[in-house]
């Protein structure tokens, strides 16, 4: 079980070497991961949700990052280089990874619904062996 809050200061912490993030960024994608899970935001969090919700906001915090430093240039000026043109790109490996993340904790969580049908127009039925050799299944 985790309050909003606690959720806040967690998210704070892994974002906290990238500049110009926030308290107030942290609140925001905390409370738009619980809104879109469903929860409430002024409520406490069951803890089977509280790593859907981290991942989430972990992921949408990335791709936000990635949108705003997508103008990073490379620049070169004689002996002095600058480049910062990989940075979003980096941001949007990472946001992938994240997403992946959540995706896989989510079908933990939820459980995954995949399941294959039945054919109902035919038997379920072994190839023949082939012993007759009228009709050899190719191999």
């Amino acid at each position: 079980m985790a309050s909003k809050d606690e959720l806040v200061e967690r998210l704070q912490r892994r974002f906290k070497g990238v500049p110009n993030f926030g308290k107030e960024d942290a609140e925001e994608l905390i409370e738009e991961s619980l809104i879109f899970h469903g929860l409430d935001p002024s409520a406490i969090i069951p803890d089977k949700d509280v790593t859907l919700v981290l991942l989430y906001a972990q992921a949408q915090g990335a791709w936000q990052i990635a949108f705003s430093v997508a103008h990073y240039f490379r620049f070169s000026d004689g002996e002095e280089t600058v480049d910062k043109s990989m940075v979003a790109d980096n941001y949007r490996r990472l946001a992938r990874d994240l997403q992946t993340d959540y995706e896989k904790e989510k079908g933990k969580v939820l459980g995954n619904n995949f399941r294959i049908m039945k054919r109902i127009d035919r038997p379920i039925t072994t190839p023949p062996t082939g012993g007759s050799r009228r009709n050899r299944w190719r191999k």
